[in-house]
C-alpha cells in the first residue's frame, strides 16, 4: 500500500475538519487498555474490520462490516479495530455504525496526526486511537497523547523502528503498537520480537501488522498482550468460532 496515500487522505481531512464545530464530547468509559492487556500471559484478539488491504492485495468489498462486528463481539474479543480510511474502502461512518452494533471497546484503526481526528474518533464511538510515531515525532506524540487521555482514550503508538520505540516508550500510559510487514504485507515476525524484546514486561504491546494465519501468532505469545487481525479472520467462514479455537489453542 502506498503509505504516501494514505497520509495524504488523513492530511486532507485534517483540513476539512478545521471548520467544523465540535458539540460537548463525553469520555469514553470503556476501559482500552485494560481490556487488551493480558501481562503477556496469552494472547488477546483484536478484530480488524476493512474492506480491503492493499498491503495484501486482499479485498471483501461485500463485507457487512455491522454483522460481522456483531458476529466478533459475541466471541472473546477484547476489542474491535475499524479502519477509517478510503484506502481500506472503509470511512468515519463505519464507526459509527459499529459502535451502535457492538459493546466492545473500539479502536480507530487510522492514522490520527491531528487533534481534530480525535476529536471526530470519540464523537463517533471510539475507545482508542493510534498515533503514527514515524510521522508525529515526539513532541506532537505527547501532545496528542495528553488530547486522547483527556477524554479516557487509549493511544496505541504505531513504532516500526528502535527510534520510533524509544519515543513511544516515553509516553508512560502509551499502549506500543508494533508495524513491521515484509514485502508479501504480512508481519515480519522476525522484526516484531526484535522490537517487542526491547519492550518493559509491563508494557502493554499489540500488534498492528496482519498475519496470514492465526496460528502465525502463536510464537509471539509472552511477548505481546494483543494482534489486531483482519486477513485472517475476513477469510474465516465462522469468525467467531476461529477466534474461540484460536484462543483455546493460545492458552
Amino acid at each position: 500500500m502506498g503509505r504516501a496515500r494514505w497520509l495524504a487522505e488523513k492530511q486532507a481531512e485534517v483540513a476539512g475538519l478545521g471548520d467544523l464545530a465540535f458539540p460537548e464530547i463525553v469520555p469514553s468509559r470503556r476501559d482500552f487498555t485494560q481490556f487488551v492487556a493480558t501481562q503477556k500471559q496469552g494472547l488477546a484478539l483484536v478484530p480488524r474490520l476493512q474492506r480491503a488491504n492493499p498491503d495484501t492485495g486482499a479485498a471483501w468489498p461485500a463485507l457487512d462490516v455491522v454483522g460481522f462486528a456483531a458476529r466478533c463481539d459475541e466471541a472473546d474479543t477484547a476489542a474491535i479495530a475499524v479502519r477509517t480510511a478510503a484506502e481500506f474502502g472503509m470511512g468515519v461512518a463505519d464507526l459509527d455504525a459499529v459502535r451502535a452494533a457492538v459493546s466492545a471497546p473500539l479502536l480507530r484503526d487510522d492514522l490520527c496526526l491531528h487533534r481534530l481526528q480525535i476529536y471526530q474518533a470519540r464523537l463517533r464511538g471510539a475507545d482508542a486511537v493510534v498515533l503514527p510515531a514515524a510521522e508525529l515525532g515526539a513532541p506532537a506524540l505527547r501532545d496528542l497523547a495528553a488530547v486522547a487521555a483527556s477524554m479516557h482514550m487509549a493511544s496505541v503508538v504505531e513504532v516500526g523502528t528502535d527510534a520510533a520505540l524509544a519515543t513511544a516508550l516515553d509516553l508512560p500510559t502509551a499502549c506500543i503498537g508494533l508495524s513491521a510487514a515484509g514485502p508479501d504485507g504480512y508481519a515480519d515476525r522476525s522484526a516484531v520480537r526484535g522490537l517487542a524484546a526491547q519492550v518493559p514486561p509491563r508494557r502493554t504491546v499489540l500488534l498492528l501488522s496482519e498475519v496470514a494465519a492465526l496460528d502465525d501468532l502463536l510464537e509471539l505469545g509472552g511477548m505481546i498482550d494483543a494482534a489486531v487481525v483482519g486477513d485472517a479472520l475476513l477469510a474465516a467462514a465462522d469468525p467467531a468460532a476461529a477466534i474461540g479455537a484460536f484462543l483455546a489453542r493460545a492458552g
